[in-house]
C-alpha cells in the first residue's frame, strides 16, 4: 500500500482527488489522508434539505459537499480527520468495513483509545461514535473512507446538522442520529496535537515507513477540472437531492432536483406564489427573490419556508 498525502483543506478538491485516485490508480493500494476547512458532507443518496440547518450554513458560508459513497452526513472542520482506503476489490470484498476499519481501531487503541467497532461501519468509545465510514465499489475497486473526529468544534457541529422542525416526504436515506465524542478527550496525553496524532495513525499503518506516492502536475490538473465541473457546482451538491415535499402547518412545498415546482403558502400573496415557481430552494435565493415584494418582512416570511 502506498500513502498520497493531501495539503489542501478544500472539501470539493479533496473529493475530486479520492475519485481520481479511485478511478485511476489501479496498480496498488493507496491510504489518503486530509483535513478539511468548515464545510459539511452528504452522503450520494440523501437530501440536503432534510439533513442540515440550511439558513445557518448559508448564512455562515459553510461548504456543502455530497460525496459518490452512500451513509450519513457529517460535519468536518480542522479538528476531523479523514482518511481513505483505495483497494482492490476482491480482497476488500463490497461492504465488507473491518479491513479496513480494525487498521484504524488498532492504531487507536495503540494510542491507550478503547475504540470498538460499532453497527457495520462505525467506530465507538462506549457508546458515542468517533468515527462513520462509507464505501464505492467500482469493477474490481473499492473506495473506502471515514471520519476521526480528534478535536472538532461539536457546538457547531450540532448548530449546522440540526434539522427543520418541517415535516418532509422523501424516499432520501435519511442520517441515523448518535451521540458524537472527540478522541483527544479520551487520550492520557490531552496535549496530543492533530499532527501528533496524524503520524501516529501513519506509524501503526505502516510499520515498515511509508511508501509515498505523489501527484503530477498532470494529475492535479484533472483533478482540478473534476472539481469545478462536478463538485464544486450547485447540481451535484444541491440538485442531486431526491424530491421531497416539505409541509408545516397549512404550507406545501414540493422540490424536484431542488427546485421548487409546487407551492401552496396561504401566509404570502400569489404574486410571491408566481416568484417561487421555478427557482432554486436555498435560503439567500429566497430572500432574494422575496425581498421586493415583502421588504424588511422577508427574513420573516422565509423563515416560515423551511
Amino acid at each position: 500500500m502506498k500513502y498520497i498525502e493531501l495539503n489542501s483543506d478544500d472539501i470539493f478538491l479533496n473529493l475530486a482527488t479520492e475519485e481520481y485516485v479511485f478511478h485511476h490508480f489501479t496498480d496498488d493500494s493507496y491510504l489518503l489522508l486530509y483535513k478539511n476547512d468548515n464545510a459539511i458532507v452528504l452522503g450520494k443518496y440523501q437530501n440536503i434539505y432534510q439533513e442540515i440547518n440550511v439558513p445557518a450554513a448559508e448564512i455562515s458560508g459553510i461548504k456543502v459537499a455530497r460525496r459518490i459513497t452512500g451513509g450519513g452526513t457529517v460535519f468536518h472542520d480542522s479538528g476531523n480527520l479523514n482518511y481513505s482506503f483505495i483497494a482492490e476489490n476482491e480482497k476488500a470484498r463490497p461492504l465488507c468495513y473491518d479491513d479496513f476499519l480494525f487498521p484504524v481501531i488498532d492504531a487507536l487503541r495503540a494510542m491507550g483509545i478503547d475504540a470498538q467497532k460499532r453497527n457495520a461501519c462505525d467506530i465507538a468509545i462506549g457508546d458515542l461514535k468517533i468515527s462513520g465510514n462509507a464505501q464505492s465499489v467500482r469493477g474490481n475497486r473499492v473506495l473506502h473512507h471515514g471520519t476521526l473526529l480528534f478535536d472538532a468544534d461539536m457546538e457547531k457541529l450540532h448548530r449546522l446538522l440540526k434539522v427543520t422542525d418541517a415535516v418532509i416526504e422523501s424516499k432520501a436515506v435519511a442520517s441515523v442520529p448518535s451521540p458524537v465524542t472527540n478522541i483527544r478527550k479520551h487520550l492520557k496525553d490531552t496535549s496530543m496535537t492533530m499532527t501528533d496524532f496524524q503520524s501516529a495513525l501513519l506509524s501503526h499503518i505502516f510499520p515498515s515507513g511509508i511508501s509515498y506516492r505523489k501527484l503530477t502536475e498532470e494529475d492535479m490538473q484533472q483533478i482540478r477540472h473534476l472539481r469545478d465541473e462536478k463538485y464544486h457546482t450547485w447540481e451535484w451538491n444541491w440538485g442531486k437531492s431526491p424530491r421531497f415535499t416539505i409541509h408545516r402547518d397549512n404550507m406545501e412545498l414540493s422540490i424536484e432536483h431542488g427546485i421548487i415546482t409546487h407551492c401552496h403558502v396561504p401566509a404570502i400573496s400569489s404574486e410571491a406564489t408566481d416568484a417561487l415557481l421555478g427557482q432554486r430552494y436555498g435560503y439567500q435565493n429566497l430572500l432574494r427573490i422575496l425581498s421586493p415584494i415583502y421588504g424588511k418582512d422577508t427574513e420573516t416570511i422565509v423563515n416560515q419556508l423551511f
